[in-house]
């Protein structure tokens, strides 16, 4: 199954310079946990959590209005494209621990997103014909185990 049949085209994001407070008001408004971060080119280049807000404002003791987003989302973009197969979006999500995957065309523009509720969803759609439970299940156990019991694990 391609992405772009699972994927939800109808995301929110948010640009690099733009405030924690900013980020935290878009989450709370689309009833979302992440949002894909822009550069002025409106390409992807990192994703901010609700929880990377929570333990900024915490650990720095500054406003949220006074964090910008550049200084707190993920350093590094995991992604995928629209045309790509599902059990690639699978593999990364577990080898990266996410539970989203930004997906982005050629030119790095964001086109949707994929959630893990996206991916049960469309197994629940599929009836088990392409997409497999026992996948999901893997996804969301490779996702959810701490990532120190993880780091043991991929060692041994």
């Amino acid at each position: 199954m391609k992405i772009k049949s699972c994927m939800n085209p109808d995301i929110r994001s948010i640009h690099a310079a733009e405030t924690l407070q900013q980020a935290a008001r878009i989450m709370w408004e689309a009833d979302c946990g992440a949002l894909p971060v822009l550069n002025d080119d409106k390409q992807a280049i990192g994703m901010i959590t609700d929880r990377d807000i929570a333990m900024a404002g915490f650990i720095q003791g500054l406003p949220l209005s006074d964090i910008p987003v550049k200084d707190v989302m993920s350093k590094t973009l995991v992604s995928i494209g629209p045309e790509q197969d599902l059990t690639e979006a699978e593999h990364l999500m577990q080898a990266n621990q996410l539970r989203r995957l930004p997906v982005i065309n050629s030119k790095k523009q964001l086109v949707g997103i994929l959630s893990l509720n996206d991916i049960a969803a469309a197994y629940k759609r599929d009836s088990g014909k392409q997409v497999k439970a026992i996948e999901v299940a893997d996804t969301l156990a490779s996702i959810c185990t701490h990532r120190t019991l993880a780091k043991t694990m991929a060692v041994a």
